[in-house]
Order: structure tokens, then C-alpha cells, then sequence
């Protein structure tokens, strides 16, 4: 059986920052974990609401885990 990427916030076209929070621009709900304080973590933004979305648009492969974030950069990648 293939093993299949899960869709993550890292690689869809829709979402958008607004404040502290990330949202959906086609008006989908993320769960308050979906912030800009995640996102500037690195952590993972794979919500389960986008997992069968329509309107999940990728726009590439995954954003390796260690470019993630900005807060845990280390010199030589920040």
C-alpha cells in the first residue's frame, strides 16, 4: 500500500495570515492551534479539516521540517 502525504497549511494556496491567526480564504474553520505562534515554531499544520478539502490548492511539495518556523533558527539558516 502507498504511504500518501498528509495535506498541510505549509502547502496550500488559501491559507492566509490575518493578526495572529491563520485563515482559510475560501471561509473553512481552523482549530485555534492554527496560529502564527504555530506556524513561527515550525510545528506540524496538518489539521485533519483539510484532509478531504476541495478546496485544498497545492502549491508544492512539503516545506522540510527544518525550514520551518523562525523562532528555533539556527544561525546558519536564519
Amino acid at each position: 500500500m502507498k504511504h500518501e502525504e498528509k495535506r498541510s497549511l505549509y502547502q496550500c494556496f488559501n491559507v492566509k495570515v490575518k493578526g495572529k491567526e491563520l485563515r482559510c480564504s475560501k471561509g473553512h474553520k481552523f482549530p485555534l492551534s492554527a496560529s502564527t505562534v504555530s506556524l513561527a515554531k515550525g510545528k506540524p499544520l496538518v489539521l485533519a479539516c483539510c484532509q478531504n478539502c476541495e478546496d485544498y490548492d497545492e502549491m508544492g511539495p512539503p516545506v522540510p521540517a527544518d525550514e520551518r518556523g523562525w523562532l528555533n533558527l539556527t544561525p546558519e539558516k536564519a
